[in-house]
Formats: structure tokens, C-alpha cells, sequence
């Protein structure tokens, strides 16, 4: 069976999404009759036509979102083949029927508006009503984000699927670079800085555990996201916050390499890949209680209350103390829960979820 697939967040997004939209067109293959990036049919070559790109793509999306006389003219897309949507969002560009298929990571703008930015919201109401409107065939990458959805928007779909996130390959590959500042004893939390990932808790959290007076360190290490600012001035205030922004890959690699253990504190996640790459990387790791990063992470992680600074504290304490034999259970239960996520099964479910319904 052949497909079309809107790939349009290939223009913007460079988180997880992208990889896992890569991946997808690549296992696919030959079934993929046509992409979209907005309504482009090939990928811009350089980084100035994507930039652009981009920027129309998103200008449509909101125009259209408004029903401004300006897209009135321009038809909506409609391919003859299904269409399978990487993003929510790219169904109100098109007119979406029940055999199209869409990929959602999690209903965060809908839920917790707050930490997205601003106009993002009216955005993906638009595009979740569409959706509960035509009732497509949906796929979730948990089962978190599936139940999430359906509490908002019923069961009636046409079909409604779980298919996890794979592994990324070549994660461990590759030479590492040291960051500097960083010293031999630190905890790690890798992900968008911001109210949403919880940072300036964690790092009120450290401070309060008495961690920095034995010479440890705390490493956060990401991008700017809605709420960065007040992380940021935390971190300069507070004694052994390590924060050196966006690191490149081969500092990534060396951070997880020589961490003592990984804290991901998040109030909101689609997934938590940074999680897996801490395990692969053999780190014991402390995560949100009932959330996501624990369906994710397996009965091997640590918990915390995200709201807690006592709670975070106590469980920071616990990853630097842990001993040998309890660091080395941990991570064995961890890898073994990976198998998960392993590659080639995940991705058959995808070559055989459009078998059946592309």
C-alpha cells in the first residue's frame, strides 16, 4: 500500500520528533508515495530555503487556524493516497479523513498550556478537534499520551495503536570532549531549559541536598525554553550548578560518559529519550513520580515528587550515595527494560500498521 506523509516539522523541529520522523520515512520506504514539507514535495537544500520554508509553513497554519481571507484561495492538501501525519498540528493543513493516520507525541499544549509558547495552544485546539471530528487512525508513542488523549477526546476512532520510540542508533558512538568546569563528581539532567523540565527546582533541590559542600556538581544541559530565564540566574547564584547551554554531540557524549547519575524532574513529557540515553550509557537515574519517564524507564529508576525540593533533594542524595551493588541492579533491570524500545521490532510495527491501513 502507498502512503503520503507530512513531514512539515522537519522544518523547525530538531528534537526528538525529527528523529523519530527520519526513522519512520526510512523503514517505510518504498510505500512513501510523496512527503510535504508545508507545501514543499523536497527537503530545502540549505539552511536559508528551510528557514523559509518554515516560516510559511507556519504563517498558513495560523492563517488558517484564524480562517483568514488570506489562505481562503489556497486549497487545503488532499493526496490521493492516506496521508500519515509526524505532527497534530500539520492536519489543518490538509482535509483529513478517517483512513489518514496521525502520530501524537502527547496533548501537553492542550493540558498544560503553560509551558509552550504563547499562541501555541489555539493552535493545537484546532487541530485536536479536527481530529476528534474525522476520528483518523491514531498512533501514540506511550501509553501515557494514548490515555491522555482518549480521556479528552473519546475512543471512537478508527483505531488507536501504541508504537514506542526506537533507540537511536549511534548513541554511544564517537569520540568524546570534556566541558569545562566540570569536575569528576556530577549528576546530569539533559533536556530544553524552562518551567516545563523543572531545572530551577532541581537546582534549588541540589543546593538544599548538600551535595556542593562534599564537591559535587550538578550539570544541566540544554536549550532555552518558556521559563529559561529564571533557571539560568538560579544556576549563577547557587554553588556547584554547571550550566553550559546547547553542548554539541561530542560533549554530550563525554557528560554522559562521566556522570555519577541523570535527574530528569519534568512536570510535562512526550517521551523522554534522554532517559534511555542515560541508560545506554549505564547511569542510574532519578525521575518524575507517575509520569511518562517512569513507563519509559522501567522499575529500576529512582522517584521523586516533581514538586518537592525535598523529595528531588532526597533522591539526588540517594543517586551520589548509592553503593556499588545497588548502582550495578539498577542498571542491569534498566538495560534489560530497553528491550522495549529496540529498533527493528518498533519499526515493523510501523511497516505493518500501513500494510493495514495505508
Amino acid at each position: 500500500m502507498s502512503i503520503d506523509v507530512d513531514f512539515s516539522l522537519a522544518l523547525n523541529d530538531r528534537t526528538g520528533k525529527l528523529f523519530l520522523g527520519k526513522d519512520i520515512l526510512a523503514t517505510l520506504g518504498g510505500r512513501v508515495e510523496r512527503v510535504h514539507y508545508g507545501r514543499f514535495h523536497e527537503f530545502p537544500r540549505n539552511d536559508l530555503m528551510r528557514r523559509i520554508a518554515g516560516r510559511l509553513t507556519h504563517k498558513e497554519t495560523i492563517a488558517r487556524v484564524n480562517s483568514s481571507r488570506l489562505v481562503s484561495l489556497l486549497p487545503v492538501i488532499r493526496d490521493p493516497h492516506p496521508t500519515l501525519h509526524l505532527d497534530p498540528l500539520s492536519v489543518v493543513r490538509h482535509r483529513l479523513e478517517p483512513r489518514d493516520i496521525v502520530l501524537c507525541h502527547d496533548v501537553g499544549p492542550i493540558t498544560h498550556p503553560q509551558y509552550f509558547a504563547q499562541g501555541v495552544e489555539d493552535l493545537y485546539v484546532r487541530a485536536y478537534e479536527e481530529i476528534r471530528k474525522v476520528k483518523p487512525h491514531m498512533v501514540f508513542v506511550s501509553k501515557t499520551s494514548q490515555r491522555e488523549f482518549h480521556e479528552l477526546y473519546g475512543n471512537d476512532f478508527a483505531s488507536s495503536n501504541v508504537i514506542y520510540i526506537p533507540t537511536r542508533l549511534g548513541v554511544k558512538e564517537g569520540e568524546g570532549r570534556p566541558v569545562n568546569g566540570v569536575s569528576p563528581r556530577f549528576l546530569l539532567t539533559v533536556g530544553s531549559i524552562g518551567d516545563r523540565k523543572n531545572q530551577a527546582r532541581c537546582i534549588e533541590a541540589f543546593s538544599a541536598s548538600g551535595l556542593a559542600e562534599k564537591g559535587w556538581q550538578y550539570v544541566v544541559v540544554g536549550g532555552r525554553e518558556p521559563g529559561a530565564d529564571v533557571a539560568i540566574e538560579l544556576a549563577r547564584q547557587s554553588a556547584g550548578i554547571v550550566m553550559p547551554g546547547y553542548t554539541k554531540d561530542d560533549e554530550l557524549r563525554w557528560l554522559y560518559r562521566n556522570a555519577s547519575g541523570f535527574v530528569l524532574m519534568s512536570l510535562l513529557e512526550g517521551f523522554g529519550m534522554p532517559v534511555i540515553e542515560a541508560i545506554e550509557h549505564d547511569l542510574p537515574c532519578l525521575v518524575s513520580r507517575a509520569s511518562i519517564l517512569t513507563e519509559v524507564g522501567g522499575d529500576a529508576m529512582l522517584r521523586a515528587d516533581p514538586l518537592s525540593r525535598e523529595s528531588i533533594a532526597y533522591g539526588m542524595r540517594s543517586l551520589a550515595e548509592m553503593p556499588g551493588d545497588e548502582r550495578i541492579r539498577r542498571i542491569s533491570e534498566a538495560r534489560a527494560h530497553l528491550q522495549t524500545f529496540a529498533r527493528e521490532p518498533i519499526l515493523a510495527r510501523w511497516r505493518e500498521l500501513v500494510e493495514k491501513f495505508g
